[in-house]
């Protein structure tokens, strides 16, 4: 099994504000995904945030932060193989810190399209004014206070040694930071979420047609404030994929209107220009988004519409309708034997955070076979939880497309 660490640390940034009418479980048609496994991938300790990727040989590698978010310092980053597509993990005797004062760390692998072998790491440094307390009242003014820093380098064995990293982010604002995947293109361009938050929000993509090697500067995709608003909504966490015809679907993040929906764009000519924001039936945080090979659109979610739990909607016309299909499963079952029938109420939508709504998130898919896709999660656990720490581990669900 290869040596390398393929981790993908997405900060979760501080969440806040709303909701949109329950949307009960369709019925799931013959073509929709059907959970076949529920996994444990890593419960040792906390984990938070994880990632997967299929590596070289076959091998399943995952990675997840062992901190509280939000690129808190102090937390490291672990990894675990599978050499069963996902049934077993065994964790890594290495990890990964950053010992930086008052910084936390994410990283990032990408393998590089063609047959170059290629990987690229992005790592994301999020430097705190000082080291924040989350139940202290400063806390939120010391997240808006965070400065970031973003470089990549190249790996071309598997992650076993790279490159001389290069910045990547604006060394003088230092607000720029990856907001989601990078999403291939018919063409052989690649696109990478990327923006910044504030008064004046950014919310785009980079590009890259030379597989990586170089990025232009971000263009805007996302307009903000879009048609009905006079005053920026603030597009973050931001998940895409290619449609079998070429038509890229994004989903982003909104935490400033209280429906707390999905907003989506897309783009038929690889992503030079967008359509209209418009918001999506289904409300949530965290995206992640996989397109199958018969052309179905899957988008697991942190759900903040039904219940609490880590939703799975599909789309069968490349985004222009969605259903909300069911939440993926706890390997202890304890998720469903507590939280599995709870259902948001109207009161709890005009909440900002709705009760136990962030008990799941931070969904990763992984392809294994055309019929097989992998995806990891964190979930709440009620077992081993230390006094002090992060009560959470991390789940793995093997999704079959019949």
């Amino acid at each position: 099994m290869p040596a390398f660490l393929k981790y993908t640390i997405v900060v979760c940034f501080v969440a806040h504000n709303t909701m949109v009418p329950a949307q009960e479980p369709s019925h799931v048609a013959p073509r929709d995904p059907v959970i076949e496994r529920a996994d444990v991938v890593h419960d040792a300790g906390p984990g938070l945030t994880p990632f997967v990727v299929a590596a070289a040989d076959g091998y399943l590698v995952a990675g997840w932060d062992t901190g509280g978010g939000d690129g808190m310092p102090g937390g490291t980053m672990q990894f675990a193989n599978s050499a069963d597509l996902g049934r077993t993990w065994v964790k890594f005797d290495t990890a990964m810190k950053c010992d930086k004062p008052h910084t936390g760390l994410g990283v990032s692998l990408y393998r590089m399209p063609g047959n170059s072998g290629r990987i690229l790491c992005y790592t994301l440094e999020v430097v705190w004014p000082e080291d924040p307390d989350p139940a202290k009242p400063n806390y939120l003014q010391l997240a808006a206070g965070r400065q970031f820093d973003s470089y990549y380098s190249f790996s071309v064995d598997d992650g076993r040694r790279f490159s001389e990293r290069k910045l990547l982010s604006d060394p003088v604002r230092r607000n720029d930071f990856a907001q989601g995947g990078i999403v291939a293109l018919p063409n052989g361009d690649l696109l990478w979420p990327w923006g910044y938050w504030g008064a004046e929000p950014l919310h785009g993509f980079r590009r890259s047609a030379d597989s990586g090697l170089h990025w232009e500067p971000v263009v805007r995709a996302w307009q903000d404030p879009p048609l009905g608003h006079d005053k920026p909504i603030g597009f973050n966490e931001t998940a895409a994929a290619v449609c079998n015809d070429g038509t890229i679907v994004a989903v982003a993040r909104v935490d400033s209107i209280p429906d707390k929906k999905f907003w989506q764009i897309k783009s038929s000519d690889n992503g030079k220009t967008w359509t209209t924001p418009r918001p999506i039936e289904i409300a949530g945080g965290s995206p992640a988004m996989y397109c199958t090979s018969a052309g179905q659109l899957w988008l697991a979610f942190r759900d903040a519409g039904v219940g609490p739990g880590l939703g799975l909607a599909v789309s069968d016309d490349r985004g222009d309708t969605w259903r909300f299909l069911y939440h993926l499963k706890d390997p202890k079952g304890q998720f469903e034997t507590r939280l599995g029938q709870v259902r948001f109420t109207d009161e709890d939508r005009k909440q900002p955070w709705r009760p136990s709504e962030g008990a799941a998130g931070y969904p990763c898919f992984v392809e294994l076979t055309d019929s097989q896709v992998y995806v990891v999660f964190h979930l709440q656990t009620w077992e081993n939880v230390p006094k002090e720490g992060v009560p959470f581990f991390i789940a793995g669900n093997l999704l079959r497309i019949p």
